[in-house]
């Protein structure tokens, strides 16, 4: 063999060591970027998921808390549609907050306690599939609910005072 076609040879070696180098730097960098890719989207699920029970446990408890007085929280479901109506009197007048679920999403309706009005003029709060309240005892609501995530959770809220 001549020195040049040693020499050519040589350099052909290093050119394919060095581009097998960078191809495996490649892979290994798209490697690390997919896995970062799925550890982060997996985790951003989980807060979303823990943010809208968090936001609904904490938003259904203190609308309960607020009217939480003898005779103020009742459950209807005397529609299509089953709500937990809170009572209050203001200036003389009854009015009533209605919390339900309609059409994927938990409403809210405050309005004169005589009126009746359809469910979707109600104000959009957090995206629900299911909602069910019920009393377990004079003192203690069950809200049971399924969030957007179809995650089924149940709330019990402590009343200071009987229904």
């Amino acid at each position: 063999m001549r020195p040049l076609d040693r020499e050519r040879r040589r350099h052909s070696i290093e050119l394919v060591f060095i581009l097998s180098l960078f191809l495996l730097f490649a892979i290994s960098s798209i490697t690390a970027i997919l896995f970062g890719i799925s550890i982060y989207s997996h985790t951003f699920s989980s807060m979303n998921r823990g943010y809208s029970s968090r936001t609904f446990t904490a938003y259904i408890t203190e609308k309960i808390r607020q009217s939480d007085a003898a005779g103020s929280l009742y459950i209807d479901d005397s529609d299509d549609y089953e709500r937990l109506v809170l009572t209050q009197t203001i200036n003389g007048e009854v009015y009533s907050t209605s919390l339900y679920e309609y059409d994927g999403f938990l409403y809210e309706l405050f309005s004169k306690a005589d009126i009746k009005l359809s469910p979707d003029a109600g104000q959009k709060i957090l995206p629900l599939s299911e909602l069910d309240f019920e009393f377990a005892s004079p003192t203690l609501l069950r809200v049971r609910y399924t969030d957007e995530f179809e995650k089924n959770a149940v709330v019990y809220v402590s009343l200071h005072s009987d229904k």
